[in-house]
């Protein structure tokens, strides 16, 4: 009699352990399905092409051979912003809301550094264009009797 209960027991905790996995699997189905929905529900907002562009823009910030379509797409962005009070204010409205104008701040929070290195970076770089070429003499209105030195000067200068 006594080896049935252990064999019950542990029949009970199995059957119990099998129907918190279900419910656990139900669980996560429910959640995927939402998310899948919320997905949805992002990707359709009017708001997604500007959230995305400003991903997009802050990504790009260290790439600085793209000035041009950067100026264009700021251009858009400033007349998008400008439209963000027209959307219905729901919850998902007001995320992207927030959301674009976050990224847009870290932009230029991004932005203004790397500005301030490449004007270092030029600014050194002319310094040292200056020390390292020769500035030729001021020719003066008398000629000057050629003398070894300076005709030295002369060919290694060119």
């Amino acid at each position: 009699m006594e080896s049935e209960r252990p064999n019950t027991t542990i029949e009970t905790y199995e059957h119990q352990h099998q129907l918190q996995q279900q419910d656990d699997d139900e669980e996560e189905e429910e959640e995927e399905k939402n998310n899948e929905i919320l997905k949805r529900r992002i990707s359709s907002h009017p708001l997604y092409g500007l959230l995305v562009e400003a991903h997009l823009d802050c990504l790009k910030v260290g790439d600085i051979s793209n000035l041009e379509r950067e100026l264009k797409i700021d251009q858009m962005q400033a007349t998008e912003k400008k439209n963000l009070g027209m959307f219905s204010q729901s919850e998902l409205d007001l995320f992207m809301e927030a959301y674009c104008l976050a990224l847009g701040k870290l932009k230029e929070a991004m932005v203004e550094p790397q500005q301030k290195s490449m004007a270092f970076i030029n600014n050194m770089h002319s310094q040292l264009r200056e020390i390292t070429n020769p500035t030729l003499p001021a020719p003066s209105s008398e000629p000057s009797p050629p003398s070894a030195s300076s005709s030295h000067s002369k060919f290694s200068i060119n």
